[in-house]
């Protein structure tokens, strides 16, 4: 027998022998390796020896004797282990995705959609609109018209109650104010701003609109100064009685300026009308000017017969009545232009205006505009509410802490700066103006450049506080009757939750940029958010108002 022979016949032996002894928790992985040790090393007929002894088919024993040497060769093994890595690493990189979008995913629960729904309130749009805008978001799981509506009511009753916190202590930082009132419907809203901050203190809704009810409206305001407001006669009649309050108890009397703003609207529109109407004769001239023309070229007479229905007539005639109107009309818009300063802060020669200078030249144009259409126009002007800004304007000069001569020279600068279209114009007037800038300059320079600079600040701001329109409520009533032509109906928790909206909201552009109404009064706010505020019951917001540092 040769070696070969007896190598096959101890492996033979040794599979027997490992079948016959090895315990049964290692039996199959022992079972498989004499199944390769018959297949790869046993001599002829072992394999089917092994297979009539285990019951088995030979391919039983074939398979088990592949799977050994997948085994020992270790390739499946790394195959399933670089599949198992790259699954891993998909993984990773899924997770490492998911976690970066939610980083920036924001969870649109109940409460940012009551937020969205408050804010567009606050902003003018309407709970349809609102919600179309919310289904770009959410979808199928947008709210309905109904929960957003019951959101912002929500917020609206907050608002309300939180208003009655902040408004005592923002109305007793305020000394001057704008005032106008708005409809809804029939019903009048009183509007009442602040127009340095653009801070909006009241937007009451009341049955019946009287001097009564505007006194009531302005008694909330213990530290006013002064109010700009039209010549509506129930605002007018509301002031009048704070007034008379104000003497009978001894405390200082509110001044009272009339809006320019609305004298000189009413003006234009005279004018401009007055212009339409001279198109008329200039149209007419110009038909018969053409009518003669072709009738001349036909060798006819060039005046035109009377006709019924038709134009007759000479046209220099028409051309003289249509120049006559014109020369008035001419004559009337330069006597208005020239009145217009009379509300001005400055002259157009550069000097300071006061109430003198504007009563005498109202008193010499004033007559001029003749007519029944300029009555109104001339009645504003007449009254005496119309120059209280610039008394105003000259006492609050008067106590600014700068040397007379220094404050006439700022403001000598200041008039030569809003009028230089002077220096430009022929003859003696420019003249004089180019002379006396180059004085003023000289005088300016000699200044040292601290003090100048601080002096300037000083009346720069003086002039840009002296508000001598209620145009300022006017902006804010424009916003309001925009979103009131989205609105049904304005109630006092829609006006109230827009209030507080707007006077905590950032100003994104202007010389109020990065500031909000409430804190350009000195009212700082627990928290910059109006929705976080929108959260604080009244008595947090009241103890948190009361801290210190928020009183300040």
């Amino acid at each position: 027998m040769g070696v070969s022979s007896c190598d096959d016949m101890r492996n033979f032996h040794l599979t027997h022998v490992l079948q016959e002894f090895t315990p049964v928790c290692i039996l199959t992985p022992l079972r498989r390796l004499g199944s390769s040790a018959a297949v790869f090393f046993g001599r002829h007929g072992a394999v089917s020896h092994l297979a009539r002894q285990r019951q088995q088919s030979r391919q039983s024993l074939y398979r088990d004797a592949e799977q050994v040497l997948a085994t020992v060769d270790g390739q499946q093994s790394r195959a399933q282990i670089a599949h198992l890595q790259q699954a891993l690493a998909q993984a990773q990189a899924t997770i490492a995705q998911l976690e970066q979008r939610l980083a920036h995913a924001v969870e649109i629960d109940t409460d940012r959609q009551a937020e969205f729904a408050s804010t567009a309130q606050g902003e003018g749009i309407s709970l349809p609109q609102a919600r179309r805008l919310l289904q770009v978001l959410l979808r199928q799981q947008t709210p309905s018209v109904a929960q957003l509506g019951t959101f912002t009511q929500a917020a609206a009753r907050r608002a309300t109650a939180l208003l009655a916190v902040l408004d005592p202590p923002t109305r007793a930082r305020v000394e001057q104010i704008t005032a106008d009132e708005i409809y809804c419907g029939r019903t009048p809203i009183l509007m009442t701003v602040e127009p340095e901050s653009l801070c909006w203190l009241g937007g009451h809704r009341v049955e019946h609109l009287d001097g009564a009810a505007w006194r009531a409206e302005l008694q909330g305001l213990p530290q006013l100064r002064s109010v700009v407001t039209d010549a509506g006669n129930h605002l007018v009649h509301g002031v009048h009685l704070l007034q008379a309050d104000c003497r009978r108890a001894g405390q200082t009397v509110p001044e009272h300026g009339l809006d320019v703003f609305h004298t000189l609207r009413e003006g234009q529109a005279v004018l401009r009308r007055q212009w339409q109407r001279v198109t008329g004769p200039i149209k007419r001239a110009e038909t018969l000017q053409h009518r003669a023309q072709r009738l001349q070229r036909q060798g006819k007479p060039r005046r035109l017969q009377r006709k019924k229905g038709a134009l007759s007539g000479w046209p220099s005639v028409a051309w003289r009545a249509a120049e006559a109107a014109f020369d008035q009309v001419w004559q009337t818009e330069r006597v208005w232009q020239e009145l217009r300063q009379a509300l001005a802060l400055f002259t157009p020669t550069g000097d300071l205006n006061d109430r003198p200078k504007a009563e005498a030249l109202v008193a010499r144009l004033a007559p001029q505009l003749r007519g029944p259409e300029w009555a109104k126009t001339r009645r504003l002007l007449n009254r005496p509410e119309s120059f209280t800004f610039l008394d105003r304007l000259h006492r609050q000069l008067q106590e600014l802490p700068l040397d007379e001569t220094l404050r006439r020279l700022v403001l000598d600068v200041e008039g030569l700066r809003r009028c230089s279209q002077h220096w430009h114009q022929p003859g003696p007037t420019g003249a004089v103006a180019r002379g006396l800038s180059v004085v003023v300059s000289v005088q300016w320079a000699k200044t040292p450049g601290e003090q100048r600079e601080q002096a300037s600040a000083l009346v720069r701001r003086l002039l840009r506080s002296c508000w001598r329109a209620s145009s300022l409520v006017e902006c804010i009533n424009s916003v309001l009757r925009m979103q009131q032509a989205r609105h049904r109906r304005l109630t006092q928790g829609l006006l109230d939750l827009k209030r507080l909206y707007w006077n905590c909201r950032v100003f994104r552009t202007g010389r109020r940029r990065g500031q909000t109404p409430y804190g350009m009064l000195g009212l700082n706010l627990p928290t910059p958010s109006w929705w976080q505020l929108l959260k604080l019951s009244p008595q947090e917001l009241q103890q948190l108002l009361s801290a210190p540092k928020l009183a300040a």
